[in-house]
């Protein structure tokens, strides 16, 4: 049995592909977001062309965790590609069985539910996002287009969209997660959003909603309510179980962006948590290490084995401040955690190098992995 999560080259994104093939079985692939501008002709296009060979390459789903510019672009510049090769005539380089992603309208409850926001409602049509976003909510409110265009382009090749999931949106239910069979032996449980997260978004319009009604600015009540719910509900949370023959479940956290207390909310909800605690054999740092996405309670809630971290230094992200909250929940603890950058930009080389040389001194047992910078990707095999 094989469980593979690479982390290809996405600069200040996240592009990710899991690799499985069960024993005696074929191969499986999952795409798993695109990264930011320019990672799919340099980077993704290449790998997915190593893997494919002489024949078209079949991948089981390709996920956008939520439409943020360093997540989708990447996505929407290999759908551009497979429309095009269909104009063409071709059969395309790469066969999608299905394409995970909530779009931020039907995130919203489609325009008619936020027409009491002109602001809001501007936002779900793509319009220039509002000022007093915060750069996290702004990020997602400007790439609303981008998840419009990702839609049409995945029509145009015959993609279903969300096909598993259980209707329009991927989603945990009230009635518990929705788990979904990828392939034999390996299931993606849905932990976020959840229903009780959407219908405290719906609440939160509600209360946006009735400041309007009662003569407070619109532009300032949108703001703040896309502010406060856009960074917490933009990502799918996804919990990858692989079986594993005589022993225990491999399992793979994969967290886009989502927010610690929306996923420890979502676990809970889930019941994976036990005595208040989650592990898992590999997790995805949330939002590439933002020291705003994350708390040493959090590592301390949720552990793994294996952490992987995929950003360059663009916005401050794998931050200091994180990667240390990290080892001091883990003070004593062997883990491994892998990167794909090592240099960078801005001032991640010396972030890191600084960083390192204090763990070496007092945590020799967090062991440090990172992408060659001539590789495309950097690999962890949980086989």
């Amino acid at each position: 049995m094989l469980l593979m999560l690479e982390a290809l080259q996405a600069n200040d994104g996240d592009c990710l592909l899991l690799h499985y093939q069960p024993p005696g079985g074929d191969l499986v692939h999952v795409l798993i977001d695109g990264g930011s501008a320019g990672v799919y002709k340099s980077i993704l296009k290449p790998r997915l062309d190593q893997l494919r060979g002489q024949r078209p390459l079949k991948l089981r789903m390709a996920m956008v965790s939520h439409i943020d510019a360093d997540h989708i672009t990447g996505m929407l510049d290999l759908f551009k590609t497979l429309a095009e090769q269909r104009l063409n005539g071709d059969d395309g380089f790469c066969r999608i069985q299905t394409l995970w992603h909530n779009s931020f309208q039907v995130l919203h409850g489609g325009k008619a539910a936020v027409a009491q926001s002109a602001t809001v409602a501007a936002s779900i049509d793509g319009v220039v996002p509002p000022e007093g976003l915060t750069w996290e909510a702004e990020a997602v409110v400007a790439s609303v287009p981008q998840g419009n265009r990702l839609r049409e382009r995945a029509s145009d090749v015959d993609v279903p969209i969300n096909q598993g999931a259980g209707g329009p949106l991927v989603k945990a239910t009230a009635q518990g997660p929705r788990t979904v069979k990828i392939a034999a032996g390996l299931t993606f449980t849905v932990l976020a959003p959840h229903e009780a997260q959407l219908a405290r978004l719906r609440a939160d319009f509600e209360e946006a909603a009735a400041k309007i009604k009662a003569g407070a600015e619109d532009a300032a009540v949108g703001a703040d309510y896309l502010n406060k719910t856009v960074p917490n509900m933009s990502s799918i949370v996804v919990l990858a179980e692989a079986v594993r023959p005589g022993g225990e479940p491999l399992r793979v956290l994969l967290t886009g962006d989502a927010r610690g207390d929306i996923i420890l909310e979502s676990l809970t909800l889930a019941g994976l948590m036990r005595d208040g605690r989650c592990h898992v054999d590999l997790l995805k740092v949330q939002h590439h290490g933002s020291q705003h996405s994350t708390t040493e309670d959090f590592f301390k809630r949720v552990t793994a084995d294996r952490y992987v971290i995929s950003g360059n230094g663009r916005h401050d992200i794998p931050n200091k401040a994180a990667l240390g909250w990290l080892s001091a929940a883990r003070t004593g603890e062997a883990y491994d955690v892998y990167m794909t950058n090592r240099i960078g930009v801005l001032e991640l080389k010396n972030t890191l190098d600084a960083f390192l040389a204090d763990e070496a001194s007092h945590e020799p047992a967090h062991a440090y992995h990172f992408r060659q910078e001539q590789d495309l990707s950097i690999s962890i095999d949980l086989s």
